[in-house]
């Protein structure tokens, strides 16, 4: 025993002279730690502070009686390695050089190298068959893990799999918003379908919640020795990535449950049945329909003023296709108007989103349902016409931190271009336009230049020209609305006053809808005192409009009373809303709360 400790210490001292070269300018140690997995060993170490590393070599040896085995990392400059396709319950040994572009070398230990010893194969062999059933989706992949987000995504596929009763088509996407830190999301509904939001509401209950947490732990816990290496994370890394996971999956659920909650009150409010795309090519105009119920069949479709037969299927997505010279299409229902679309000029897709807003796009495109466009930097915030003077004026809203090439076009024309500089504030730009020799309608596209000297279009609107139309978004880049003055070229708040204008205390007065609440229909009444222009109409709680009674209407003073039913709407909060304007004046808005108990 004493004879062979001293035949190894002097192999331990002359060794590294043996290994390394004696041209060596200079050596200073590191660190080398590493953790043994199954059929592999996980090498970590810490860079020297300086970055021009020439090249970084690992030693390898299963008996220190013998020589080590260069591990050459090919000239990548890393802080770890994976040593793979080792047999179970081996005993290696591991030394580290990096060498620096000024011939200095760093060191781990050369007298005691780091040992690890990896892990049994056959130990962990009883246990995969409860794995596979508990995370199916995660032993099912085929795919060789090589980051911990890939091991969190399946992970958490897993737990969705097992609580959400049906498939989510893009389920994927849902993932990512959930796992990701820097990806937000205004609406599930822009990347999810309707029913899909639907079977999310166990997934955001209290209850979904604290079962997810403690499916990750237990997640954790479970795959910590089949994977951790694999991920090339050490022991500390693997617990600090639980933490840091748990954390953002309490503050994305804690953002994901407002978002939620805020859709399913969308879709409540949203009627039966939605035009949700148009493509147009050489065979003709294909129209794209949503229903909420797949077996709801009460509507009808009119194509300039005729009826035209619809066969629609028991599914949420019905297509019918239309002559290619049609040019509005209204969407009806129980009598009452719920859409009017107005064709394309021009082949392409156009996405329309719930909320009424449009995205054209002249590559076809699979059509989508949206609950809105995405957010752009720059967007369409105000646009009015007039069909007797012809003219067209745009108000386009930036905020963005880079200098951008806009443009406006009339279908494929292009009206006008300019350059919008960064701005940390919001900026406005407008101008006009006598719009000669157009059709019966166009489409209005804002566009932003690419990298290859083209446009990409941002945001479309819809002009009838045989219509006047004065509509912004309220709050700027918000929901578009029907608005009876200008604010071009600044804010459209329509709660501040011009200098020159007045807001007049008393126009009419909105009466209570009575019954109140209702469970069918109810009256509303007003009072106008003096002769205005007047809008009436029905909002629910997020203030989308949903039916539109008087839209810039002139009426004489007088009292007016109209009926709304609520069929096809869920229990809730309504608020009815009038805005009347008088002569110069700003016009006064008031609304009153409806409730609607079935």
């Amino acid at each position: 025993m004493n004879r062979n400790r001293n035949y190894i210490l002097p192999l331990g001292i002359l060794f590294p002279f043996l290994i390394f070269s004696s041209e060596i300018k200079e050596k200073s140690s590191i660190q080398l730690s590493t953790f043994g997995g199954i059929e592999s060993v996980l090498l970590k170490w810490d860079l020297p502070d300086e970055r021009d590393i020439v090249n970084i070599s690992i030693y390898r040896s299963d008996d220190m009686m013998t020589s080590f085995e260069l591990i050459q990392l090919d000239g990548a400059i890393t802080d770890r390695y994976l040593d793979v396709d080792i047999a179970s319950d081996e005993l290696l040994f591991y030394k580290l050089e990096i060498e620096m572009i000024d011939g200095t070398i760093y060191q781990s230990s050369q007298k005691t190298p780091s040992v690890v010893r990896t892990k049994s194969a056959e130990r962990y062999n009883s246990q995969l068959e409860s794995l596979k059933i508990k995370y199916p989706v995660l032993f099912n992949s085929g795919n060789h893990l090589s980051h911990i987000n890939e091991l969190k995504s399946l992970i958490l596929h897993d737990y969705l799999n097992r609580v959400i009763p049906v498939h989510i088509e893009n389920a994927y996407g849902l993932i990512m918003y959930l796992l990701m830190e820097n990806l937000e999301a205004s609406s599930f509904l822009n990347f999810l379908s309707i029913q899909d939001v639907k079977a999310l509401e166990y997934l955001f209950s209290e209850n979904g919640q604290e079962e997810l947490v403690l499916h990750f732990n237990e997640a954790f816990n479970d795959l910590e020795v089949l994977y951790r290496n694999s991920v090339l994370l050490t022991k500390n890394e693997w617990q600090l990535e639980r933490e840091r996971t748990i954390a953002k999956l309490n503050e994305k659920f804690s953002l994901g449950n407002t978002l939620y909650q805020d859709d399913i009150i969308f879709m409540e409010s949203i009627s039966p049945v939605r035009i949700t795309g148009i493509k147009k090519d050489s065979s003709g105009v294909t129209i794209s329909l949503f229903k909420k119920n797949a077996d709801f069949l009460q509507f009808q479709l009119f194509l300039d003023g005729e009826l035209i037969p619809v066969d629609p299927a028991n599914s949420f997505i019905c297509e019918v296709s239309v002559p290619d010279d049609v040019s509005k299409i209204d969407l009806i229902i129980n009598d009452q108007k719920i859409q009017s679309i107005l064709s394309l000029n021009e082949f392409g897709s156009m996405n329309i989103s719930l909320d009424d807003q449009y995205v054209f796009n002249d590559i076809f495109n699979e059509l989508r349902i949206m609950r809105s466009i995405p957010y752009q930097q720059h967007q369409l915030n105000e646009i009015a016409y007039d069909p007797v003077k012809k003219l067209l004026r745009v108000e386009v809203a930036s905020l963005s931190e880079d200098t951008e090439k806009l443009g406006l076009f009339i279908d494929e024309k292009l009206l006008w271009e300019w350059v919008d500089y960064s701005s940390f504030e919001m900026s406005f730009v407008d101008s006009n336009w006598v719009l000669d020799g157009v059709t019966s309608h166009t489409w209005l596209h804002l566009c932003i230049g690419n990298d290859d000297g083209d446009w990409d279009i941002i945001e479309s609107r819809p002009i009838d020209h045989k219509k006047a139309i004065h509509e912004s978004k309220v709050p700027d880049m918000g929901g578009w609305t029907t608005i009876s003055f200008s604010s071009f070229g600044e804010s459209n708040d329509i709660t501040q006053a011009e200098k020159t204008n007045q807001i007049i205390p008393e126009i009419f007065a909105l009466y209570q809808n009575y019954p109140n609440p209702f469970n069918n229909s109810t009256k509303i009444s007003f009072d106008l005192l003096e002769e205005s222009t007047v809008s009436l109409y029905v909002a629910d709680a997020r203030g989308r409009k949903l039916h539109v009674f008087l839209e810039e209407i002139y009426l004489e003073t007088g009292s007016y009373t109209f009926d709304w039913s609520a069929e096809y709407r869920s229990s809730g909060v309504y608020f009815i809303t009038l805005q009347a304007q008088s002569g110069e004046y700003l016009p006064v808005v008031m609304s009153r709360k409806m409730i609607y108990l079935k």
